[in-house]
C-alpha cells in the first residue's frame, strides 16, 4: 500500500514541477491508465495484483473508496458557482428521463429479446444506468442473486466502462462535440463515478459538468432501490451515497460565500492527490479474468444497453 501512495505522490510531484503536462493529459487519467496497464501486464509475469495485495486488499479497497469520495467532495471547491446556477432544471429532468428510458429498455430487451436470467439483466441494467459496481452491489444486496450472476454483471460494467473511456478519448481527439456537451455526455453515460472523473478531468473548466451529471445519476439510484426493496423479500439495507451530500454542501458554500483563493487551490491540490491514488488503485484492482466468464449473448446485451445510453444522451445534449 505504501508503494501505491508513493507512486501517487510521485505522479502528483511530476505535474507540480511540469505544469505544462496538464495541457496534454490529466494526472487523474494517467493514474487510471497506469493502474489498468499494471493489472493487464503483471499477470504475464505470473504476478496477480489481487493475490499480491491479499493481506491488505480489503483495507486498500476501503481506502480507495474514501479517497475517491473525499477527492470528489474537495473537487467541488473548484467548481465555478455560475456553472451550478446555470444548470437548468430541464437538464436534470432530461437526465432523469434518460435513466428511466434506458433502464426500462434494458430490462425489456434483456428478458424478452436476449432471454437472459432476470437477475443478471437487472444487475447489468442498473450498473450501466446508474453508477457501475456501486449500483450492482447495492442492487445485489437487496436481491441476493448467486455469485456467478454478480461476477458476470461486474465484468460487463468493467468492459463497457473501458469502451466508454475509449469513446471519450476518440471524441476529444476528433473535436466532434464542444467541451460543455462532451462533459455532459461523459457524466450521463460513464458507468463508474471514477470514469466520469477521469475522463472529465481532460476537459479543463468543463470537467465539473461531467461530475455534476454523474452524481445526479448516482442520486437516482436511491429511489430505485427503495422501490426495489419494497418488492423484495430480502431486508438487507443499502448504503446511501453520503458523499453526494458533501459535494452538494460544498457547492452551496461556493455559491453563497467567498472562498479564499489559497483555500480553493489547496483543496484542489488535495482533491487531485486523492483522485490520483483512487484511480491508480481502481485500475490495479481490475480483474480482467472475469471477462472470460461471460457469454457472447451477455456481452451483446451489455453493448446494446451502452449504445442506447449513448444514443439517448446525444439526443438530450444541452444546446
Amino acid at each position: 500500500m505504501l508503494v501505491l501512495v508513493l507512486l501517487s505522490l510521485l505522479l502528483q510531484l511530476c505535474y507540480l514541477l511540469l505544469p505544462e503536462l496538464h495541457q496534454w493529459v490529466s494526472p487523474v487519467f494517467v493514474a487510471l491508465l497506469l493502474g489498468l496497464s499494471a493489472a493487464l501486464v503483471l499477470p504475464l509475469w505470473a504476478i496477480q495484483p489481487r493475490q499480491l495485495l491479499a493481506p491488505q486488499l480489503d483495507k486498500l479497497a476501503l481506502l480507495q473508496q474514501k479517497a475517491l469520495r473525499l477527492g470528489i467532495v474537495l473537487f467541488a471547491f473548484s467548481v465555478d458557482p455560475e456553472l451550478v446556477t446555470q444548470t437548468s432544471p430541464l437538464a436534470l429532468l432530461q437526465l432523469l428521463t434518460l435513466v428511466a428510458l434506458v433502464l426500462a429498455a434494458a430490462l425489456w430487451l434483456g428478458i424478452k429479446i436476449f432471454k437472459l436470467p432476470k437477475e443478471l439483466v437487472l444487475l447489468v441494467s442498473c450498473g450501466l444506468s446508474f453508477c457501475g459496481t456501486s449500483a450492482i452491489f447495492a442492487t445485489w444486496s437487496v436481491r441476493k442473486s448467486d455469485e456467478a450472476t454478480l461476477t458476470q454483471s461486474l465484468a460487463m460494467v468493467l468492459l463497457m466502462g473501458l469502451l466508454a473511456l475509449a469513446s471519450y478519448a476518440l471524441l476529444m481527439h476528433t473535436g466532434f462535440l464542444p467541451e460543455n456537451q462532451l462533459a455532459w455526455l461523459i457524466g450521463s453515460t460513464a458507468p463508474e463515478v471514477s470514469q466520469a472523473v477521469a475522463a472529465g478531468s481532460q476537459l479543463g473548466d468543463a470537467a465539473s459538468q461531467a461530475v455534476i451529471a454523474k452524481l445526479f445519476r448516482v442520486c437516482l439510484l436511491v429511489p430505485f432501490l427503495v422501490v426495489l426493496s419494497l418488492n423484495s423479500k430480502n431486508n438487507s439495507a443499502f448504503v446511501f451515497p453520503w458523499f453526494v451530500l458533501g459535494f452538494s454542501a460544498v457547492l452551496l458554500v461556493n455559491i453563497f460565500f467567498v472562498v479564499p483563493v489559497w483555500f480553493s487551490q489547496a483543496a484542489l491540490l488535495m482533491s487531485q492527490s486523492c483522485l490520483i491514488f483512487a484511480m491508480l488503485v481502481t485500475g490495479l484492482l481490475t480483474c480482467w479474468q472475469d471477462l472470460t466468464q461471460c457469454s457472447g449473448k451477455v456481452v451483446g446485451f451489455a453493448a446494446l444497453v451502452m449504445f442506447l445510453l449513448f444514443s439517448f444522451s446525444y439526443l438530450f445534449l444541452p444546446g
